[in-house]
């Protein structure tokens, strides 16, 4: 017997699990602070684009992936030169950042904020999953 796959939605979305999350990952920055100084950045600044992935522009996992494995790149090429900068990731990562949300937007399957005006002659079709994820 099989299950029903899960309703598609479309749109920003915001549960109450994701405000305990952001104010989990928000105290954990605050009481950490001190033992890791400025790496503590790294909290907020995943959780920030998971958020932003996920719940506002609903980016396909293959670009999560892509954008995950060059921010990994990212910061292990500036802590293997010694000279690692928050500065110098964000620099190279935000443009990476940008580029996965405009092809995400650009797709016809874009189901995240404003999808009804960006992607309206699609979103329908992909509602019905008529068109894959």
């Amino acid at each position: 017997m099989s299950e029903t796959p899960p309703q598609r939605t479309a749109g920003f979305r915001f549960w109450p699990t994701d405000a305990l999350f952001i104010a989990a990952c928000g105290a954990a920055a605050w009481f950490l602070w001190c033992p890791l100084g400025e790496m503590v950045w790294l909290l907020p600044v995943a959780v920030g684009h998971f958020f932003l992935f996920c719940n506002v522009f609903r980016v396909r996992r293959s670009y999560e992936l892509i954008w995950t494995a060059i921010f990994i790149i990212n910061m292990l090429a500036w802590f293997l030169t010694d000279s690692f900068s928050w500065g110098w990731v964000l620099g190279i990562q935000a443009p990476v950042t940008v580029a996965v949300i405009v092809l995400e937007m650009r797709s016809s399957r874009y189901h995240g904020i404003f999808c009804r005006s960006i992607n309206a002659e699609h979103l329908d079709r992909w509602l019905a999953g008529e068109m894959f994820h």
